[in-house]
């Protein structure tokens, strides 16, 4: 605990001291889980009337499943266009200007592989949906809500998602380190168990710690967004853009770009302390290998 204290206080204040870190860590964080916050603070969210007739629509249009299916088949091409953008802001915060291409397309590569467990979840979790939520939503009136049920009866691929996120984020910290030193692919998936184990509880709390901090910020941005649109939503549906409503714009675009540069240090601070932390199990593997050498 106190040595992964240490290293996440030293990494923090590396990071508040390097203000050039913030930027790939503003398009590694806007790029991967960011974008929510915007989304939830500008979208109105559906009710239950409104999620029934989108899924109903869905479920009895002519294209059904090719409908489903080219959702999904967006879903994806988006998800990889945003490992690509990860990928580039994480090899400039582990090489800096010395990031090239093989960087990019190694951080590029393990970050799939790491995260195919989550999106074979996802898309359990999708099917099983499309089978459970129609039940649920047709159900007569019960005490709790369709869609509380709905996500109650989700609860173990949620459970099994946010396990397989946490843990494939902890290996692609690992082999991402081993992979822009040199090591190919291969050899740094096959090591970052060892390196992982090396590291004992620092590596628990290191990824505990990033994925509840990432959790935390996102919701606090994204209540804070929501609150701030709340005025301006009223002001362009009754009267359109207004100088007052434009005044409103720029202010919230302003606290938008600094809620994205917050979430940059944020993750520059996780990726900062990951490097520490894999750094000192990296330097017991390399001097237990030194003195097994005749």
């Amino acid at each position: 605990m106190r040595r992964w204290w240490t290293d996440a206080i030293s990494a923090a204040g590396h990071v508040a001291d390097r203000p050039h870190l913030w930027l790939p860590g503003a398009l590694a964080w806007t790029a991967s889980v960011g974008w929510l916050a915007l989304f939830i603070g500008v979208v109105p969210l559906p009710n239950i009337g409104e999620m029934t007739f989108l899924g109903a629509g869905i479920f009895k249009s002519g294209a059904w499943p090719w409908n489903a299916l080219a959702i999904g088949a967006a879903a994806l091409g988006a998800a990889l266009i945003g490992f690509g953008l990860v990928s580039v802001a994480e090899a400039v915060l582990l090489r800096g200007r010395r990031a090239g291409r093989r960087d990019v397309a190694r951080v590029f590569v393990l970050g799939v592989v790491c995260a195919t467990p989550t999106l074979v979840g996802l898309l359990a979790m999708a099917t099983t949906a499309v089978v459970v939520a129609p039940i649920e939503f047709n159900a007569p009136d019960q005490q709790l809500g369709p869609l509380a049920r709905t996500v109650a009866r989700l609860s173990p691929f949620l459970v099994a998602i946010a396990v397989a996120a946490t843990a494939g984020a902890a290996i692609h910290a690992s082999a991402t380190r081993s992979a822009v030193a040199g090591r190919t692919v291969a050899e740094a998936l096959q090591g970052s168990p060892r390196t992982l184990a090396g590291a004992g509880a620092s590596a628990v709390l290191q990824a505990a710690a990033v994925a509840v901090t990432r959790l935390a910020y996102l919701a606090v941005a994204a209540m804070g967004l929501r609150v701030l649109w709340a005025p301006i939503g009223v002001r362009l549906e009754a009267g359109g853009m207004d100088p007052a409503a434009a005044l409103l714009l720029v202010g919230f675009v302003a606290i938008w770009l600094c809620l994205v540069l917050g979430g940059g240090a944020l993750h520059a601070w996780g990726s900062t302390s990951w490097t520490r932390v894999l750094g000192r199990s990296r330097e017991r593997i390399e001097s237990g290998r030194s003195r097994d050498l005749p």
